[in-house]
């Protein structure tokens, strides 16, 4: 690598004369990009993706294969490089390199550049991308050695801005802006994230969601013989198609309701007990019960828990659609209350930790095909904290295992016998990166069970 004169220059008082030049030494600032490689030997996710990509290349002129390509933009993200345009200044750099099976020395091949990361998301197809959906799911069924009783499923939308000519970017009323529409569904214990699927802006929150939720119901069912499925959802899911897709699949829901007169009344001397409790105790008062609500477009009725809160500012009546057969308050309290924290510290883990929502390819699907490369890196990441178990990084959010683990200095020296990567000598956290690298190192002890 040519050495860079240039000089940061400070003029604050030191011992002696201060230096301060970019080094032409074999350095990296993201020495945690091994975690993200070795996390990648225990799920195969990026090995996952590439299969689902069809090669369109000539075979005599191919010098980075898929693999290596998707493996580079998904652990450029879990860095925390968002652009493809991130690609052309890290394509030297030995970690990178290192990671993605490339000799980590000056002058050896470099990993692929801003063009060609573009053309590989440009090239992707909708077929490609509903063979990486399934990879999504058969790669979160693989990591159980026995098969679940429960699984809880969490589906909700996020607002992603648009800022260009991008297809299907469109204006939604409600959010006042042009954007896309996207739609997780994780799993609630471990947060893994099922599906990740990008809609056009002016949908509505629930559309096209029934079909996923038939598809992904049959292959967990198919998978987990046995196994009992709950779906938890704000209101804005709560559709006729929904409903019926969860009941014929024999799953059990628990979706938001929004108020109306109906609603209302039959609620009305549910909050009026409220209220006289509130004024007798002077505390919040919460009173639960439920009645069988049948909307005009419904053929049957259907279980509505009623919530009436009386708090100092007021009535806060809540409704929730279900067919669980629980109490009222273990429905509202143990399901639908604990829904809106971890589904909406998924998405912003996602927003903010992996930069999903940079969404500024022209094409729909080369988004789509990027939304599934931030998924990637999430799963890379929620591996990593997995093994963290027994440390301060077991709950780490994403933006702090980046800031901790992964942005940490690193010498990368090659001999003829190995591969010698030195780190800080007085790096915090040399004990929590030698646990972790432990169990990752072991995949059988991060199996769900």
């Amino acid at each position: 690598m040519t050495q860079c004169q240039a000089e940061l220059v400070y003029d604050f008082d030191s011992p002696r004369p201060l230096v301060v030049q970019f080094s032409d030494l074999e350095l990296s600032s993201d020495a945690g990009i091994l975690l993200a490689r070795q996390a990648e030997e225990h799920v195969q996710i990026c090995q996952r993706l590439a299969d689902c990509i069809e090669e369109w290349r000539d075979p005599n002129k191919i010098t980075h294969r898929l693999h290596q390509l998707v493996s580079q933009r998904v652990y450029q993200l879990v860095g925390g490089y968002e652009d493809a345009n991130d690609s052309t200044h890290l394509r030297h750099d030995p970690i990178y390199k290192l990671a993605c099976g490339r000799l980590p020395v000056a002058g050896a091949q470099a990993l692929a550049s801003q063009p060609t990361i573009t053309r590989l998301e440009n090239h992707v197809t909708q077929r490609d991308v509903s063979q990486m959906r399934r990879a999504f799911v058969d790669g979160f069924i693989a990591q159980y050695q026995e098969p679940p009783d429960l699984l809880v499923l969490d589906i909700d939308g996020w607002d992603d801005p648009t800022h260009g000519q991008q297809q299907l970017s469109c204006f939604h009323g409600y959010y006042g802006q042009p954007m896309y529409f996207p739609v997780l569904i994780n799993e609630a214990s471990s947060g893994y994230p099922l599906v990740l699927q990008l809609r056009a802006g002016n949908s509505h929150p629930g559309k096209g969601v029934a079909g996923i939720l038939r598809w992904l119901f049959w292959r967990l069912k198919r998978a987990f013989s046995g196994v009992r499925i709950i779906l938890r959802a704000d209101a804005g899911f709560a559709l006729p198609e929904i409903l019926t897709t969860c009941e014929r699949s024999q799953v059990g829901y628990v979706i938001g309701f929004a108020r109306n007169a109906v609603t209302e009344r039959k609620i009305a001397d549910l909050l009026e007990r409220a209220r006289l409790q509130f004024h007798q105790t002077h505390q919040k008062a919460r009173l639960f019960d439920d009645v069988y609500y049948a909307a005009a477009s419904w053929a049957a009725p259907r279980r509505l828990v009623m919530k009436a809160e009386w708090l100092p500012k007021g009535a806060n009546p809540r409704f929730v659609l279900t067919n669980l057969d629980l109490p009222p308050q273990a429905v509202y309290d143990d399901f639908y209350v604990k829904r809106g924290a971890d589904s909406e510290h998924r998405i912003k883990e996602l927003k903010l930790g992996i930069a999903a929502e940079r969404l500024s390819c022209s094409s729909f699907v080369a988004n789509q095909f990027r939304l599934l490369l931030a998924q990637a890196a999430y799963v890379l990441l929620l591996t990593i904290r997995q093994a963290a178990v027994g440390t301060e990084f077991a709950t780490a959010q994403v933006e702090r295992l980046r800031s901790m683990l992964v942005k940490g200095a690193a010498r990368v020296r090659v001999s003829a016998r190995r591969i010698l990567v030195e780190l800080a000598a007085y790096c915090p956290f040399a004990a929590e990166l030698r646990h972790i690298a432990a169990r990752l190192r072991r995949p059988e002890r991060l199996v769900l069970s």
